[in-house]
């Protein structure tokens, strides 16, 4: 399986408070057949602001770790980044850290109150310049729990779909399962990410049961490995166009 979306940086944000942190939640995840994690601290939220530069280092320090244990699970760049109206310009400065720097795909965190045309809008303009944007855990967001036909409005404009683990087995409250299991029954799901913190269980292995039931093993192999795996070797072009097919 490929995690992401992970906070397991050392001392970046909100997420792992120190190395010794870092390597148990990897442990975790391999131990849950995870071979492949982006860590994607949290960038522009008004909280933390990780700059490219330090999270690239913080991966390089947390993979030389890794390696001295033994532990084969690879940990790629990438970053969480709030909706703002200073995206687009940020992006054009050099200031975005896409997911394994790759430059095609971007994580991006909606606010709990968003103007959905102008979220349209971003999205078109980040497609224009090359980009793929991934709604973080959008079965969590308030505004689309209420309005799931947003979701719809996303994808056909050219954005895919993250849901997070613990959401499909309860973890973040019962609209929230409800909500991602919706998505998933619509095929809107494009992956999956553990969005793990200290205090939160990680359920990749879980969740990825619970696509199983509902979806069937192939369906679910394509949300947890094959889909991730496009965002590895950049070779999206198919999912992109058989993804949007399914909006409306």
């Amino acid at each position: 399986m490929i995690d992401t979306h992970s906070h397991i940086l050392p001392a970046m944000d909100d997420g792992a408070r120190d190395l010794t942190e870092s390597i148990e939640f990897v442990k975790t995840a391999a131990a849950q057949g995870v071979d492949t994690i982006f860590a994607t601290p949290h960038a522009f939220n008004g909280v933390f602001n990780c700059t490219k530069e330090n999270i690239i280092k913080a991966c390089d320090t947390l993979t030389e770790a890794l390696c001295k244990e033994s532990i084969l699970t690879r940990v790629l760049p990438g970053s969480e980044i709030r909706v703002n109206h200073d995206i687009i310009v940020e992006y054009d400065k050099g200031n975005l850290l896409t997911l394994n720097n790759s430059g095609s795909w971007l994580l991006l965190e909606l606010p709990d109150v968003f103007m959905a045309n102008a979220v349209c809008l971003m999205i078109r303009q980040l497609r224009e310049r090359g980009l793929t944007p991934i709604i973080a855990h959008a079965e969590r967001n308030l505004m689309v729990i209420n309005k799931p036909e947003l979701i719809n409005e996303f994808i056909y404009n050219g954005a895919v779909i993250q849901i997070t683990a613990g959401s499909l087995t309860g973890d973040f409250g019962k609209f929230s399962m409800k909500a991602a299991k919706a998505m998933v029954s619509r095929d809107q799901v494009f992956c999956l990410g553990s969005d793990i913190h200290p205090g939160r269980k990680y359920r990749m292995a879980d969740a990825k049961k619970k696509l199983i039931k509902l979806l069937g093993r192939t369906k679910a192999d394509l949300i947890t490995h094959e889909n991730p795996a496009a965002i590895l070797e950049d070779t999206n072009t198919f999912y992109k166009r058989e993804y949007r097919k399914k909006a409306y």
